[in-house]
């Protein structure tokens, strides 16, 4: 007896787990019927599911009487949680809050989820690590490899800034192809087995013969013809080499308000790195590294780096996105200002968002933090 009660107990985990891949794989792509009917069968089995209920709320814009946000409120009453548990739940409760037009309960469960998650990240290291890869950026020499097939396109800047949007605009037009969040230009740029950072030690001696490694490198799985996105936005860090690479690529950096950018971190559990995310100084600190490199990046890509505002993009998508296009040696096609049509997957926080449309209210929804952001925080 016991024996088949542990194979019908396997049975039913096993179909839980394939109900909560089947709801991601919905949510991803964009099919927020599919996911809700695969989320039913999920908290049929188990009412309690953690992953099921971050699944619904990154998937579903709360409304009043939601019986999930009285599920998750009641759990993170519980006193014996742990505190990453709470955290998570905290998380999910400040969206559900700021769904519900409620910004003062949504800011209190966001702190208080930061406050809990318990991420260690050392700001010190990381700062010294900015300095010392740009001065050796600067001393080694600026070569640049011959431009040739495939054509790149590289979106960067911080997480929350706009890139997955841009990259959606971009991939809707029917000569572009969205490689989505690749990541393979970091490791392209290493130099192992030297005892030092290994990105720094890719620059000491450098010569055409690892610039041409790293860019085949780079390239591995990626057709020879055609016009291909990058949206990776932690590239900035390596916004320098692009140009070497690809002297060809057309560079945008993603931009937003510094405090709207900070805060759309800091609201949102990335699960997955982003470390410096989870305390407001250090996410400060990060956002103000990320120009550094970007700077840097832009004077060696001249007219090949676009700095593209959120804000500016959502309220004039045409004006805005024409210049890259004719960088390319294309023509705007009024597919780029629909991109929830675009489909693909996109297994980012971003994918509700970009999935309703361009709305210029995207931009402008964190305002209404600003007040209590300036209280806690600082200006």
């Amino acid at each position: 007896m016991s024996g088949r009660l542990r194979r019908e107990g396997k049975t039913m985990t096993d179909t839980l787990h394939q109900h909560l891949v089947t709801a991601e794989a919905a949510l991803n792509a964009g099919r927020f019927d599919e996911m809700h009917a695969a989320l039913d069968k999920v908290f049929a089995a188990d009412p309690g599911s953690l992953a099921g209920l971050w699944i619904y709320t990154y998937g579903t814009p709360y409304t009043p009487g939601d019986k999930m946000l009285a599920r998750i409120e009641g759990f993170a009453r519980q006193k014996a949680l742990s505190a990453p548990l709470r955290a998570q739940l905290l998380f999910m409760l400040g969206k559900a809050y700021d769904d519900l037009g409620k910004p003062q309960r949504a800011f209190d469960a966001v702190v208080a989820a930061n406050r809990l998650k318990g991420v260690r990240y050392d700001n010190g290291a990381m700062a010294a690590l900015a300095r010392d890869t740009l001065a050796a950026v600067r001393a080694a020499p600026d070569l640049r490899l011959d431009a040739r097939p495939p054509r790149m396109v590289f979106v960067l800047g911080m997480p929350r800034s706009g890139t997955s949007l841009i990259s959606q605009m971009l991939a809707a037009h029917r000569e572009i192809t969205n490689l989505g969040e690749r990541i393979a230009l970091g490791p392209a740029l290493m130099r192992d087995g030297t005892g030092r950072n290994p990105h720094i030690a890719f620059l000491d001696g450098l010569d055409a013969d690892r610039l041409e490694a790293a860019r085949t490198a780079y390239l591995q799985g990626v057709p020879n013809t055609g016009i291909f996105v990058d949206k990776m936005p932690e590239n900035y860090y390596f916004a320098w080499a692009i140009p070497m690479l690809f002297p060809d690529a057309q560079i945008i950096h993603m931009r937003r308000d510094k405090q709207a950018t900070c805060w759309s971190c800091f609201k949102n559990d990335f699960r997955d790195g982003h470390r410096y995310s989870y305390d407001w100084g250090d996410l400060s600190a990060q956002y103000d590294r990320h120009l550094d490199f970007c700077a840097l990046g832009a004077a060696r890509a001249g007219s090949a780096w676009h700095d593209i505002h959120l804000d500016t993009l959502t309220a004039a998508p045409r004006a805005t996105l024409t210049p890259v296009l004719t960088a390319l040696g294309l023509d705007w096609t009024d597919a780029c200002a629909a991109p929830e049509k675009s489909g693909g997957d996109m297994p980012t926080l971003s994918k509700w968002q970009v999935r309703q449309g361009i709305d210029p209210a995207m931009a402008r929804g964190w305002q209404a933090y600003k007040p209590l952001i300036e209280a806690r925080f600082g200006a």
